[in-house]
């Protein structure tokens, strides 16, 4: 495969050195806080719908169900105006609407409540995600990027594996309003560090992309046809760009295959290891550890490697990992092949996001990335969907098996297509 054009060779860039940005930080640490809120208001209220109420299985999917679908559906449209509003007020807006809209669940008597709640959550949170990806390359130089990403990755890990943990005692001793309530202080938390962050030049291309907008159109244009405009813009862009619409399909191709793997894997212990939760929940934390693991060493000794070959070894390392995970006969091993998996999937979706970063304009970033989001949202969707018929047809181990084979496929059609067409990556960019 031909190599993208790479950095020059120089000292690599550091965790110290990035988080030695001011803005960066402070958005880092906002992200953080919130983030561990997030988890534990999902986990608290996954508790409530499952234990306190006693609701069935389809009633606890319906908290996933009714966060995915928002983001499937309006997030491409949320991008265009992204690319219109000022970042810094629309994440501070989107984070101040999350803290009134959590507080709700604690008032919450129904499930129906709450996935309305949470299906509120996700419309806004379906403005801040591109936004805030929009203002990374705002924060750090273009070097800068994998590092910070690596950061964003190894964050929303650490609190997947700690807020569990943390969440039970606090439900146990506090009750599930507790974790709803200190949700809410999170999101004001994150809104205090963004309001201190300084976003050079993001403002001014929001303003000029709104004049020229404003200017191009009579009156009679505006409004949804704009948008619309806007929005086959940003898709006609990412559609055209070749090695974007690579690492989409790539990040889009994993989070399928993640969707799927998530689901089953409860039965798997159950039916394969033989085993009870406390496994279950090894081999979920094992997957975080080695997403933290593998973030760490991307950020270290990756930097000058090119970002689809990176993204190529991450799927077909997916695909070892859930390959070795079906021929698993122990739970050690299962553990194991967890963290592998774990280790290959930060592989993907690192170098995807920070490819997409650097390849396209700023004034499409918010457009491109929620584009990018709701893709792998419906993936994601969709293998959960079809993997509970997929296992009840072809038994745990096999439908294992055939996710296997398809990261293979997938993997060894990256290959191919990057290096027939030489997909570009990063320019050199000298400070």
């Amino acid at each position: 495969m031909a190599d993208e054009a790479i950095r020059p060779a120089e000292a690599p860039v550091t965790f110290q050195q990035v988080l030695g940005n001011r803005g960066f930080l402070l958005l880092w640490v906002g992200q953080f806080v919130s983030s561990f809120g997030d988890w534990l208001a999902i986990l608290a209220l996954f508790s409530l719908i499952a234990f306190r109420w006693n609701g069935s299985p389809e009633k606890v999917a319906g908290i996933f169900i009714s966060f995915i679908l928002p983001f499937a559906v309006l997030g491409p449209l949320a991008g265009v105006f992204v690319d219109r509003w000022n970042l810094k007020r629309t994440m501070i807006a989107s984070d101040l609407v999350r803290a009134g809209l959590v507080v709700l669940f604690a008032l919450a008597t129904t499930a129906w409540h709450a996935y309305a709640v949470m299906a509120l959550v996700s419309v806004v949170s379906s403005f801040f995600l591109p936004a805030m990806n929009k203002t990374i390359p705002h924060l750090v130089k273009r070097e800068e990027l994998m590092v910070a990403n690596a950061l964003n990755a190894q964050t929303i890990h650490l609190t997947k594996i700690v807020a569990p943990a943390v969440a039970g005692l606090l439900v146990a001793w506090a009750g599930e309003k507790a974790c709803f309530y200190l949700d809410a202080v999170s999101f004001l938390f994150s809104a205090g560090m963004i309001a201190l962050v300084k976003i050079g030049g993001a403002q001014e291309q929001a303003a000029a992309l709104k004049a020229a907008a404003t200017n191009a159109e009579p009156a009679t244009e505006r409004g949804l046809r704009a948008v619309l405009a806007e929005f086959r813009e940003g898709f006609a862009f990412l559609n055209g760009h070749q090695a974007l619409r690579f690492v989409v399909l790539a990040m889009a191709s994993a989070m399928f295959i993640i969707g799927a793997f998530n689901a089953l894997i409860a039965v798997y212990v159950r039916e394969t290891l033989h085993a009870d939760s406390k496994i279950f929940g090894a081999l979920m934390s094992a997957i975080g550890l080695g997403t933290i693991v593998g973030a760490a060493w991307i950020a270290k000794f990756a930097q000058h490697h090119s970002n689809t070959r990176l993204v190529v070894c991450g799927i077909f390392g997916m695909g070892v990992g859930v390959l070795l995970l079906a021929l698993a006969t122990n739970s050690p091993a299962a553990v194991a092949c967890s963290l592998a998996l774990g280790l290959a999937a930060s592989a993907v979706l690192i170098p995807s996001q920070t490819m997409t970063q650097q390849e396209t304009p700023p004034a499409m970033l918010g457009r491109v990335s929620s584009t990018s989001i709701s893709l792998m949202t419906v993936a994601q969707l969709i293998g959960v969907a079809i993997s509970g018929k997929l296992a009840a047809w072809m038994g745990i181990r096999h439908a294992y098996l055939l996710l296997a084979a398809l990261l293979g496929i997938v993997g060894a059609g990256g290959y191919a297509f990057a290096t027939k067409f030489h997909l570009p990556g990063p320019e050199p960019v000298n400070e």
